[in-house]
């Protein structure tokens, strides 16, 4: 059953309940008033000893009925005996009686009775009048009330895997409505991020896997035709297939980690110091032809942020120092200006190519790099931008490079 039957059933049933309710009191409560009047107004005529013995005050009592134990002494609409309080019909008469003295007194009530009923069927009528409404009026509000949320499921039913940016319209009034559509626009909002995201590391995947395969395969073929009997070209394939895995490993490794988002991340407090001396003696062990050096202006520093993300940030960019220094082998890690730095006394970057060092796949020219798959800076900025930093290049051709991660405290 749809919820605007349901409301317009709920909102209709408690208000036949309050119109069958009030229409009910206030009869029972006219009726009750009138007989009331009735009741004083026989209660208080003359003393009817009086009127049986010395017939004072006949005007008023003498169309009355009056029964005294078992005698009927007076009985104008042929009622007969009667011994209860009460109203009695007799030939389509209504007769009202009371006890009164000794007696039973009692008066024609037919006119009251005949109101009554008329006041009934009208209640009655007009219940019915007001429960059709009641109805009626319960089904426009719903479908009113519901007029947003029946627009929310027209737009979600049109949303599909191939149109994931649009979104459901916002209700005017800030009420729980506006509060459903704002929640599920920032679901489709998450969604859509996540399956671009998907997407991106699909086509990345598919583009990028296709030189290091199409390598393998060639030195397959090359074992096949030559390996068995060469022993030279069996190993220099051989080694580099196990380069090409290697990179293909390293490849994939980094494209998951662009899948990583804020609520992926923990945070802790990191002692620069402490954190500078660990990577210098890891790039020592990874880099042995290379000088690191730590420059650091605050050594009792520290900062909150992730210590992974941070670690995986300085590998690619000391990675990137050591390609582009063949020549002076001298890296330097440090703090200054409230940011992290990595520099090297490499080759540099030109002007026109720094802005650009950070795109997706994008790579200098070959005279100018060693190759590599063009993902690490584009990582190291989405990593940085995941901590809610920036990361940015001061450069000069021939003399080399520094990196700045620029933090901010949260």
């Amino acid at each position: 059953m749809k919820i605007s039957i349901r409301l317009t059933l709920i909102y209709s049933l408690i208000l036949i309940f309050f119109i069958i309710f009030s229409a009910v009191f206030f009869y029972w409560n006219t009726e009750r008033l009138l007989l009331d009047e009735i009741r004083k107004e026989l209660l208080r005529g003359p003393s009817i000893e009086d009127f049986l013995t010395r017939g004072t005050g006949y005007g008023k009592l003498s169309s009355l009925y009056i029964v005294s134990k078992s005698v009927v002494v007076q009985d104008p609409f042929g009622l007969g005996f009667k011994d209860k309080e009460g109203i009695h019909k007799v030939n389509g008469i209504y007769v009202f009686l009371v006890e009164r003295e000794d007696f039973l007194v009692g008066k024609d009530i037919t006119p009251t009775i005949l109101a009554l009923n008329r006041l009934k069927s009208n209640i009655i009528l007009l219940s019915l009048f007001s429960v059709v409404v009641s109805l009626i009026v319960g089904y426009i509000l719903s479908q009113r009330f519901l007029s947003p949320l029946r627009d929310m499921i027209r737009t979600a039913r049109g949303i599909n895997i191939r149109d994931l940016d649009k979104r459901i319209g916002l209700p005017g009034v800030k009420d729980e409505l506006f509060d459903l559509a704002l929640t599920i626009n920032n679901m489709l909002e998450r969604v859509s991020s996540a399956y671009k995201m998907q997407e991106q590391f699909i086509l990345d995947v598919s583009h990028e896997l296709r030189t290091p395969l199409t390598s393998l395969l060639g030195h397959i073929r090359l074992l096949q035709r030559w390996g068995k009997e060469d022993k030279k070209i069996l190993e220099e394939s051989l080694e580099s297939i196990r380069e090409t895995a290697e990179d293909m490993e390293r490849l994939i490794n980094t494209l998951l980690e662009t899948l990583k988002t804020q609520e992926d991340v923990s945070l802790g407090p990191i002692d620069l110091e402490s954190f500078l001396e660990k990577r210098k003696e890891y790039y020592e062990k990874l880099y042995p032809d290379f000088q690191f050096d730590i420059i650091l202006d605050d050594p009792k520093r520290e900062i909150y942020s992730s210590l992974p993300i941070l670690e995986l940030v300085f590998n690619i960019l000391v990675e990137n120092a050591v390609k582009n220094s063949p020549d002076k082998k001298v890296v330097e890690l440090g703090w200054e200006r409230d940011s992290f730095f990595v520099r090297d006394y490499g080759r540099g970057i030109p002007q026109e190519e720094r802005e650009r060092i950070f795109e997706r796949f994008y790579r200098l020219d070959d005279s100018r790099s060693d190759g590599g798959y063009g993902l690490g800076l584009s990582l190291a900025k989405k990593l940085v931008q995941i901590l809610n930093f920036k990361i940015y290049v001061e450069s000069e051709e021939g003399k080399g490079s520094t990196f700045y991660i620029v933090t901010v405290e949260r």
